[in-house]
Formats: structure tokens, sequence, C-alpha cells
């Protein structure tokens, strides 16, 4: 399962999005809802972040 969460002005892992079994699908609603430029991977397996223009994470991917 794939979660996308989205950084609720404390927490990264404020706000849950979107929760889903593929994560072509859990892209297509970042990419609806989150405003972001760049995307990288994080230290674990399967932990991506969603980064804006100024390099600050504002939302995150991960995978259950």
């Amino acid at each position: 399962m794939w979660e996308l969460w989205q950084w609720d002005g404390r927490y990264i892992k404020g706000k849950k999005l979107k929760r889903s079994k593929t994560k072509q699908t859990v892209m297509n609603h970042a990419k609806k809802h989150i405003e972001y430029s760049n995307i990288v991977k994080g230290n674990k397996k399967g932990e991506f972040f969603f980064e804006d223009a100024d390099g600050r994470s504002v939302g995150m991917l991960i995978e259950r």
C-alpha cells in the first residue's frame, strides 16, 4: 500500500491525503493536490519526499 502525506505546517506526516495499492494512482493525486517542484528519494526503501522550489519538504510518499 502506498500512502500520500501532506505537510500541515508542523509535521511532514501531518495530513494523510491518499492511500492506494498502486504508486501511479498516488502520484496522480499528488500532482493535483500538492504544489511541488522536485521529488527526492528518502533514506528508507519506498520513501519519497516532495519538495518546493526552496528545497523544503511539502509532502511524503511511503510504501507500507
